[in-house]
């Protein structure tokens, strides 16, 4: 095992944090064959070097098979949620993985502990029957402006220009969702053809690796800050993660996918739990 892996392992016992393990890497997720394979191998990698805890995940969402479709034509969906926690630094990092003949997806969120003026680190990485969906940012859970330094935007505001510098800058998002990001943002459309499989895992995937170190620098170098920022950090990310629970946009998919019960419940007790 890695040695974050290791870690939870002793602080955890070994029986179930190991079998979780061997759970997401023993799946389609950690295999070629799924789109976003080296992402989350490069995330689950770089968390473990810096001493995070995987998380039992409950096991009716640790792994999750299902079919959907018409009786004449049943598909075959799985779905993976794998997280971790940090000691000081990490309240809750989670990775929700989906495959099946129709969509492919990554979905990624770090909650930092708000004893630190963090923001999130989201990625929302999806393959629709026609199309990507690919959203990379530091989400803010405060204004900008008391959350990002000007070094720290320009440095995300270069490194967007260059992603976008090959990927399409997608449509304007709406005011309502884009105060939820920051103006270093990622956010492209592509069409399911051969050029987007270069762009993904050539320039996204450079993007993202870059976006990931950057993130975890900052968290990690961080400074506690006082208790009356540590209350509006709180209430911005509650605030954060209420909306994403009421609106959260891939509900319809997940719905069709596994049912609204499951649905429901995934998003509310895993995906943007407060």
């Amino acid at each position: 095992p890695q040695p974050g892996i290791r870690d939870a392992q002793e602080s955890r016992g070994l029986g179930d944090v190991y079998k979780r393990q061997m759970l997401i890497q023993d799946t389609i997720f950690y295999r070629p064959d799924w789109r976003w394979h080296n992402f989350l191998k490069y995330l689950t990698n770089n968390l473990s070097k810096y001493n995070c805890l995987e998380k039992i995940i409950p096991s009716e969402y640790s792994y999750k098979d299902s079919t959907y479709g018409s009786k004449k034509s049943k598909k075959n969906v799985n779905l993976s949620t794998w997280g971790v926690t940090h000691k000081k630094r990490i309240k809750f990092a989670r990775a929700v993985c989906i495959n099946s003949p129709n969509y492919s997806v990554l979905n990624f969120l770090i909650i930092p502990n708000t004893i630190y003026n963090v923001p999130f680190f989201g990625v929302d990485f999806v393959s629709l029957p026609n199309s990507h969906l690919l959203v990379l940012d530091f989400q803010p859970s405060l204004k900008i402006q008391n959350q990002y330094n000007n070094e720290l935007l320009e440095k995300l505001i270069k490194l967007k220009n260059h992603c976008h510098s090959s990927l399409p800058l997608a449509e304007k998002m709406s005011a309502d969702v884009a105060r939820f990001f920051s103006p270093g943002v990622i956010w492209s459309k592509l069409p399911k053809e051969e050029r987007s499989d270069f762009l993904i895992a050539n320039q996204l995937y450079t993007s993202f690796k870059e976006y990931l170190d950057l993130y975890l620098e900052i968290l990690f170098e961080s400074k506690e800050v006082n208790i009356e920022l540590q209350k509006e950090l709180i209430n911005g990310q509650n605030n954060y993660l209420n909306y994403r629970r009421d609106n959260d946009p891939a509900r319809p998919m997940l719905s069709s996918l596994f049912g609204k019960e499951f649905t429901e419940s995934l998003i509310k007790e895993v995906l943007f739990t407060t």
